[in-house]
C-alpha cells in the first residue's frame, strides 16, 4: 500500500502546482507577445528612418541639379 500512497501524493502535488504552472505559462506567452510587439516597433522605426534618409537624398539631388536662377538685370 505504500506505493499507492506515494502515487496519490504525487497526484496531489501535480494538482496543487497546476495554478502556478498555468500562470507561469500565461506570463511567458505575454512576455513573448510583448517582445514581438517591441521588435515590430523597432523594425517600423528603422523603415521610417530609411525612408526619411532616401527622401532627403532625393531632395538634395533635386536641389543640386536644378538650374541656377539669375537675378534680373537692373534697369
Amino acid at each position: 500500500m505504500a506505493g499507492i500512497e506515494a502515487s496519490e501524493g504525487s497526484v496531489e502535488l501535480e494538482v496543487g502546482t497546476a495554478p502556478s504552472v498555468a500562470m507561469a505559462m500565461t506570463y511567458m506567452a505575454m512576455a513573448d507577445s510583448l517582445g514581438l510587439a517591441m521588435a515590430n516597433a523597432v523594425a517600423a522605426q528603422q523603415r521610417g528612418q530609411t525612408l526619411s534618409t532616401a527622401a532627403l537624398a532625393q531632395v538634395l539631388v533635386l536641389i543640386l541639379t536644378a538650374p541656377a536662377r539669375t537675378a534680373p538685370p537692373k534697369a
